[in-house]
């Protein structure tokens, strides 16, 4: 008596790959976006306006820490959120947006902090804020798909299990 347990539908892995590369596309769009309003033709005007180029031709260590720290300060967001341990929100919808909401603040500050491009000029900024929204608004939509689904398969096997039990 073997029976075939399929883990994952095909129309979610669709559903999930076909996201992940519309997500996927967004970003690299928007960061090249970013890229093209924050250049500059001059390696010296580079430097003044972000500390990112401050190495011509590569990311200098100094570059790569921030966004080593930018990726555990995301992390530590997300697991405040999406875990019980620290907050206690029932609505799945609420907790991903305060995690997006919390995460771009914190991207926010970290580009001031580390001087990724001068926050006096309004290019910029209007740049981060169409680089962030999309990719706020996809996240958002796709970690809430992901969510729901798990809480089906998580309550369905709770049920399941509960009725072995009688």
């Amino acid at each position: 008596m073997s029976k075939k347990i399929e883990i994952v539908d095909k129309k979610s892995m669709q559903d999930f790959v076909h996201c992940t590369c519309l997500a996927f596309t967004m970003q690299t769009i928007v960061a090249v976006f970013v890229m093209y309003i924050t250049a500059s033709d001059v390696a010296a005007e580079q430097g003044r306006i972000s500390s990112i180029y401050a190495t011509p031709g590569y990311l200098s260590k100094e570059t790569l820490l921030q966004f080593f720290v930018v990726a555990l300060l995301t992390a530590v967001i997300r697991h405040i959120f999406m875990s019980d341990r620290v907050l206690h929100i029932p609505s799945i919808a609420l907790r991903i947006t305060l995690m997006f909401t919390f995460e771009i603040a914190m991207l926010a500050v970290v580009v001031v902090a580390c001087r990724w491009f001068h926050s006096v000029s309004p290019a910029h900024w209007i740049g981060f804020v169409i680089g962030a929204l999309p990719c706020l608004i996809v996240g958002i939509f796709m970690a809430f798909k992901t969510e729901m689904r798990e809480n089906e398969e998580m309550n369905a096997a709770l049920r399941k299990k509960q009725e072995e039990e009688k």
